[in-house]
Parts: C-alpha cells; structure tokens; sequence
C-alpha cells in the first residue's frame, strides 16, 4: 500500500540532499523544485526517489559536478549559449529558461542553448516555467544514443525529449511533455521495477529483434514513432541541440546517466515566446482545450492527465511505495538528512 509525502517535505528532502553533496542553496532549490514537479505531475521515472538517487550517485562518482558553474558563452539580444561545465542539467536547464524568458521579457522571443551538462529530467518542468510567466515554452533536450536509422542497426541519435506548454486560463496548462520514441526509458525502467513485460512493439533487443524484456534497452533500439517521421524528428530536434550548442558531443556520442562516474556531455534548448500585443495567449488557449473536449465523449488535450495529477498532489501529496521510501531513507541515512515524512492514507 502506497503512503503519501507532501509536495513541501518532499522539496526539502532533495534540496538537504543535494546541499549534503555540495549544491548551493540556490542550486539545490532549482533542481528540488524539478524534481517535485516531476513527482506531482506524475512523472515517477523524473521524480525525488529516481532522479535524486542517480544526481547523488553521479555527484559522488565524478561524472556530475554539484559546484559547477554555468558559464556564458555567446550573449545576443535574442539568443544565448551556455557551458554547463559537466554540472547537473536542472542547474542549467532552469538557468537557461530563466534567461530566455528575460529575453522574451524585452524582444518577444528568447532562446538559449546548452552544452556540456547531465540529464535534464523531464522536459515538461521547463516549458511550464515560461507557461507560468504567461509565455509559450518549449524546452528540447538531447541524450544518449537510442534509436536506430530506418534500416540501420546501431543507436545514432536520443529518443529526443521535448515538451510545449502554454497557460490556458480555466484550464491552468496546455502541457505536451514527450520524446520521439513509442515509449521513454523512465517508462521502461517502471516496468522493469513492476516485473512487466514490455507491450509489443516497443523495443528491439541489440541484434534487431523484437523483445518485451525492459532491462534491455541500455543496450537496444528504441522504436520511433511512425517510423520513419519519428526517427526524422530526433534529427531536427538533435540539430536544435546538440549540433547547434556546439559543444564536443552530439548525435551518438552523449554518455549515459547510469555510467555515474563518467560525463554526458548533453545539450538543452529553451525557448521562450510572449504573446503579442492585444494577443490573449491563456484565453485562446483555454478556447482551443474547450473545442477538444467538446469533440467528443472522451476526448480530451495532452497533458491533462500530468495537470489532473498535480492539481490533486497540492492537497493530497505524492503516492510513495515502500520501495520508494526505502530508497530515500537509505539516501538519507548515508547523507545524514532527514528522510522524508509520510502519511498514511487513512490520516487524511
């Protein structure tokens, strides 16, 4: 039976955690605040018990800097690149949206590459801080190589995550938080956790064929969606990243997040759009989720679910299973924090 952790205790967990490991205040504050929104908008594979544990071990492994700065590279009036120096990719992930929203703020349009930074967790979490300024965000992230060429055989490119959001007044987000595969990693590693075959069609093994086993996708092809036009937007998306950030890396060469001790060398962009004057971003959108739920019994726009499940975690928490909680509080015990508290579902 899962218990449940308010959204509070949870971000003060992570950010004693990461503190523990060497983040500053204001840096530990950032990357907590990512991985709650993870956790609440249901996102577990993105959350405090997964993406905590792997920055700790990475951190303590030497393939992530806790201290590293996040450095300038290029600065013009619309568009900026960033070093993330090998630091932890929520560090520079919300550092470049910030910046683009700023400069969205001023021109209309901000946007801000990053190169040389970890795994930045779900893409989502980036798109909403523009959406929560009343922008349009887009956040793109690339990553280790897993997916095929139509024909081909090795992994030369991410399964690409990307994510829009915009606010829709009544609604609160539009939020379309994806990657270019017919299932992610995060989602693989739940059903492995769960002791799930895979559905079919999800996953090559590393000779090419077809496996329904989740610990293989280290090693195996991920299916794009539609084929082929899935693979051709990992490229586009691989070229507004890792290509045009310029760092050392793209395409086939990112490293993995569980290789700890060894730099991923990955590439973000965040885009951030104000609406034009006399332009209601949140009431057209607001109009436009109206008209999808009006099309038909069940129909309903992406993201609802993610946005359904955060609204509910404001007052009701995170459900935590007891594998879970015991990775956290094995966590806690080696740092010498406070594990998180729990309610049980009964107490509420």
């Amino acid at each position: 039976m899962s218990r449940h952790v308010a959204l509070g205790e949870l971000h003060r967990f992570a950010a004693d955690a990461l503190r523990a490991v060497g983040m500053s205040v204001e840096h530990a504050g950032w990357t907590a605040d990512g991985l709650v929104w993870a956790d609440a908008h249901d996102l577990p594979a993105h959350g405090v018990s997964s993406k905590l544990v792997q920055c700790v071990a990475r951190v303590r492994a030497g393939g992530t800097d806790a201290t590293a700065p996040v450095v300038p590279v290029l600065e013009r009036p619309a568009y900026a690149v960033l070093d993330a120096c090998d630091g932890w990719g929520q560090v520079a992930g919300t550092d470049a949206m910030r910046r683009a929203v700023a400069k969205a703020g001023a021109l209309g349009v901000g946007a801000v590459s990053v190169r040389r930074t970890s795994s930045a967790a779900a893409m989502g979490y980036y798109a909403d801080l523009a959406a929560s300024a009343g922008m349009l965000g887009i956040a793109v992230t690339n990553g280790p190589p897993l997916v095929a060429a139509p024909g081909g055989t090795r992994r030369v490119v991410s399964n690409m995550g990307h994510a829009v959001a915009a606010p829709a007044g009544e609604h609160g987000r539009v939020l379309y938080d994806t990657a270019t595969t017919t299932m992610s990693t995060g989602q693989m590693d739940l059903h492995r956790e769960r002791g799930e075959e895979l559905p079919e069609g999800v996953l090559r093994d590393a000779q090419g064929e077809p496996t329904r086993d989740p610990s293989l996708w280290s090693t195996g092809l991920l299916e794009p969606i539609g084929g082929h036009r899935g693979f051709g937007l990992s490229i586009a998306l691989e070229l507004l990243t890792g290509v045009l950030a310029g760092g050392e890396r793209f395409g086939d060469e990112v490293g993995l997040p569980t290789r700890h001790d060894e730099t991923q060398g990955v590439s973000l962009m965040m885009i951030a759009v104000a609406p034009a004057e006399g332009v209601d971003l949140a009431a057209r959108a607001q109009e436009l989720v109206d008209r999808v739920v009006a099309s038909g019994p069940d129909a309903r726009t992406p993201g609802l679910r993610a946005v359904t499940a955060a609204a509910r975690a404001e007052w009701e928490g995170v459900p935590y299973g007891d594998e879970q909680l015991e990775r956290l509080a094995s966590l806690a015990d080696e740092l010498d924090v406070a594990p998180p508290g729990v309610t049980s579902p009964a107490a509420r």
